[in-house]
């Protein structure tokens, strides 16, 4: 699907804003629908609804009150779904997070974090957890070590990184192979 400059974007599922983000940075309007009120802070910082742009960009977020009776007005629809299986539910999707980074009840697993102390060279980097890395599709020169060895310095070193593996993840000498 695409969008011409102007058009407006519909976001049936907002969650943190990311597509409303990516329609104001593309010239377009934007509409955003999000049950979990929880993300409506998220949305607004990513959105930095609290500057106003050079653009005269508006923001208005609006919350639906729900009123009466809703288990009276489900009763009531001529669509109600009856499910005629009775299965033994093993699993209770409600403990499961699906990807949401916001989780109060159960604390999702979260990605490990890890500071890089050295730069060994522009293919593999030492935590500060004394763990050697070795970067996943990187190929050191010999004419651009030291450009390279300084670029990683300034992007990464001192900077907390989470590793991802692919399917091999030790190389060799308890060397880890990973995209970081």
């Amino acid at each position: 699907m695409f969008a011409f400059r102007g058009d407006t974007v519909l976001d049936p599922f907002m969650g943190s804003g990311t597509t409303s983000l990516a329609a104001k940075n593309l010239e377009r309007n934007s509409v955003g629908y999000e049950i979990n009120p929880e993300f409506i802070e998220i949305a607004k910082q990513k959105l930095n609804t609290k500057q106003p742009d050079f653009m005269g960009t508006e923001y208005e977020f609006l919350h639906d009150a729900v009123k009466g009776d809703i288990v009276a007005a489900i009763k009531q629809l001529p669509y109600q779904f009856k499910d005629p299986h009775k299965l033994d539910k093993k699993t209770d999707p409600r403990k499961l997070t699906f990807g949401s980074r916001i989780e109060k009840e159960n604390e999702a697993e979260r990605e490990e974090f890890f500071t890089v102390k050295e730069i060994l060279s522009p293919e593999k980097v030492r935590l500060s957890s004394g763990l050697t890395v070795k970067l996943i599709g990187i190929k050191s020169e010999p004419f651009t070590h030291d450009k390279a060895v300084g670029y990683l310095t300034e992007k990464i070193k001192g900077k907390r990184i989470f590793l991802k593996y692919d399917a091999l993840r030790f190389y060799s000498n308890f060397e880890v192979v990973c995209h970081v």
